[in-house]
């Protein structure tokens, strides 16, 4: 997939798609509220469709998994590509212009707070077909997750849904807090975590009991979630002394208080506990033990295996907790519990993140570096004269010949008389998209200890090569340098978790991931556990000052996901 900006660069030419002078269309598709699994079967269709996606999701959210590897991605927000709502407008207008299938991809439901209906018109009025994917949203979906009914006969019949984003008398906001006090009513407040306190503030004042039940869901639905379980008026000085962030929905009601069959993320608090040899991320409170009572170690009361403390479910005044959830999709997995951080490399999703979330890990992926052309095309110019093929590993490496031809004045006229050779679907596809002939490889095999292209072309005899095999038959292979590693931007969320001791491990995979994550953030915390793949990451940790506590005993992404598994205390029949 290609990571697109607002000058449309990476619409690919696909048949159908952008490019062919046929008006596009704009779906509005809602994903979810955080598990990759609870977007709808329509939904994820249209992704794989897509040739563009315009995303409130992060870049390296697994949903981009969908997408077809010609696609563009236009990421929305502060750090993205569009970042006012006039601007994200414009991206779809401008997109489905140029013919291409778009979906905007929007965080839970497009019409629950989401500016959908902003969007929509601003694609109606434009003159552009618009189509509504509904989405589950966390409103309902986040209590779901920890065992809260929003309405339950005999208790609650009505529900309301509104945004905290604002806080109570800002002159924007149009919520009546007054209007919210019916101890039969349950609120469900959204992106409310900044003004929690003046919210709980405006509810006791408005009339709400100050015993009213509060439950706090953070991170609903994922690896991450955390509940927290509370009073009115008790709220403010829980979520400071637990450590609440956003994103997370907040439930007042007598409801709050339930805790009844739960979403596929949730376990009973018996389950299994934080491998002892990770330290919980600081500001969190011990996991309970098994069992009734106190544990040994002075762990929290445990409710009974199904949640309730008595016949009717509500067991009176909640207990304030804020326990960590297990992995989505109901398996606990052996990593259950555990937050690594994975340093990339590349904008796109990779395999480390999905090996470990299989192993029920909640994976904090951050990318510290990007490939970048090499500032001198030379190299590039000297080895085309003479040669009969050129042969390319991906869609960055055919976008680096594009920019590095274009750097030097010249163009893809540079490639005539030469045997484009893709070694991937991604270079296949942004190879057509520039209107390039090319072949794909049948297979490659090692000769004489060295992996090489099988083609159905015969008579290479120079081949030109930069991170790809040459073709099988060459005589000459003129290696280069087509791109070169830089640095991205400091993450200030990532900073902050690892200031705040939030994570647990840290897994390397490159000598590149760990050099440049050393040079953004310098020393990491002493309890953060952590593994590396290979001799040359372990020098590369070791100049830059980083201890290495396990090392995959085999290449490549399984043996890495085996040597994390190894530190939290887990035997290979566990695996």
């Amino acid at each position: 997939m290609a990571s697109g900006g607002l000058d449309g660069g990476g619409v690919s030419a696909r048949p159908g798609g952008a490019g062919t002078g046929r008006r596009g269309h704009v779906w509005l598709v809602g994903a979810g509220p955080g598990d990759p699994g609870l977007i709808t079967v329509r939904g994820a269709e249209l992704l794989a469709g897509a040739d563009v996606i315009v995303s409130d999701l992060a870049a390296d959210a697994p949903l981009h998994g969908y997408t077809h590897a010609g696609a563009e991605i236009v990421r929305v927000g502060p750090d993205g590509d569009a970042r006012g709502q006039d601007e994200v407008n414009a991206v779809l207008v401008d997109r489905a212009r140029r013919g291409a299938r778009v979906v905007r991809l929007k965080v839970g439901d497009p019409y629950l707070l989401g500016r959908g209906g902003e969007e929509s018109e601003a694609c109606a009025a434009a003159g552009i077909g618009v189509t509504v994917v509904p989405g589950v949203s966390s409103a309902l979906a986040g209590p779901a997750y920890a065992g809260i009914p929003v309405t339950h006969r005999g208790i609650a019949q009505d529900v309301a849904i509104v945004a905290g984003h604002l806080p109570p008398g800002h002159p924007d906001s149009t919520v009546d807090w007054s209007a919210l006090t019916s101890p039969s009513l349950t609120v469900v407040i959204m992106m409310g975590v900044a003004h929690l306190v003046a919210i709980a503030d405006a509810l006791l004042a408005a009339g709400r009991e100050p015993s009213t039940p509060v439950a706090v869901v953070e991170r609903a639905t994922t690896t991450a979630q955390r509940v927290l379980r509370t009073t009115l008026d008790s709220l403010g000085a829980d979520a400071v002394e637990t450590g609440v962030r956003s994103p997370a929905v907040i439930v007042v009601g007598d409801v709050a208080a339930r805790i009844d069959a739960r979403g596929t993320a949730s376990r009973p608090a018996s389950a299994r506990l934080v491998p002892p040899r990770l330290a919980a991320p600081a500001g969190t409170r011990p996991r309970p033990r098994a069992g009734p009572g106190p544990g040994p170690d002075g762990g929290w009361k445990e409710h009974d295996v199904d949640g309730r403390d008595g016949p009717d479910g509500l067991g009176g005044q909640p207990e304030r907790l804020a326990l960590p959830a297990p992995p989505a999709d109901g398996a606990t997995g052996p990593l259950a519990g555990m937050r690594v951080l994975v340093p990339r490399t590349r904008d796109r999703p990779g395999l480390l993140a999905r090996g470990l979330r299989s192993q029920g890990a909640d994976v904090v992926e951050t990318v510290v570096s990007r490939l970048s052309p090499v500032p001198d095309a030379g190299a590039l110019l000297e080895a085309l004269p003479g040669a009969d093929s050129l042969v390319l590993a991906d869609a960055d490496e055919v976008g680096a010949v594009v920019a590095l031809l274009r750097a030097a004045g010249r163009d893809v006229r540079a490639l005539a008389g030469l045997t484009l050779v893709s070694e991937s679907e991604s270079a296949a596809a942004a190879l057509d998209a520039l209107g390039l002939a090319n072949v794909r490889p049948s297979a490659q095999v090692q000769v004489a200890h060295v992996v090489v292209t099988d083609i159905p072309v015969t008579g290479l005899r120079v081949a030109v090569c930069a991170g790809a095999a040459p073709p099988m038959g060459v005589r000459t292979v003129r290696r280069i340098t087509l791109q070169t590693d830089v640095p991205a931007e400091r993450d200030p969320m990532i900073a902050e978790e690892l200031r705040r001791g939030a994570l647990h491990a840290v897994a390397f995979a490159s000598s590149t991931a760990a050099r440049i994550t050393a040079e953004l953030y310098g020393p990491l915390p002493p309890g953060l556990v952590v593994a590396a793949m290979g001799r040359r990451t372990v020098v590369a940790c070791r100049q830059a000052g980083i201890r290495v506590d396990a090392v995959a005993d085999e290449p490549g992404i399984a043996g890495l996901v085996t040597a994390i598994c190894r530190l939290a205390g887990v035997g290979d029949d566990q695996m």
